[in-house]
């Protein structure tokens, strides 16, 4: 017996169901998006309300950080606290030297409950090799 032409269509509609389903829960499952520092400059220049964390040491921003960021040391024994201060809701760029670090800090603060989460890919050192702008604090 051969389907008939309601049921290839009610079977294409569940297909088509099917995919949107699996697509939207990976996007739902995507806890941090990595961006190029190309792709991360651009975002953090049209996104008018956000954080810039810049997860570095005292010494690594002292030579300098990226214009309106704020600096919470991952490594530091105040990273949670001073983190838990900001604003959930606001989308989070984060970077460190080379990338390690904001990646593991990116994570930490979507298991906190921040909404979006950016990390730069090559962090610091991408940026400067980019020719972006600094600034020294």
């Amino acid at each position: 017996m051969q389907p008939t032409m309601s049921t290839l269509r009610v079977l294409s509609l569940y297909a088509i169901l099917f995919i949107g389903l699996v697509q939207c829960t990976s996007a739902q499952n995507q806890k941090v998006e990595d961006l190029s520092i190309q792709e991360f400059k651009a975002l953090v220049d049209k996104t008018p309300t956000k954080i810039v964390l810049d997860v570095r040491t005292d010494g690594e921003v002292a030579q300098g950080i990226i214009p309106g960021a704020i600096q919470a040391d991952f490594l530091g024994d105040a990273f949670q606290q001073k983190v838990a201060t900001l604003d959930k809701n606001k989308p989070v760029f984060v970077y460190c030297a080379v990338g390690g670090r904001s990646s593991k800090a990116a994570k930490q603060l979507y298991d906190m409950g921040f909404m979006k989460v950016y990390n730069a890919m090559g962090g610091m050192n991408a940026w400067k090799a980019a020719n972006y702008p600094i600034v020294k604090k």
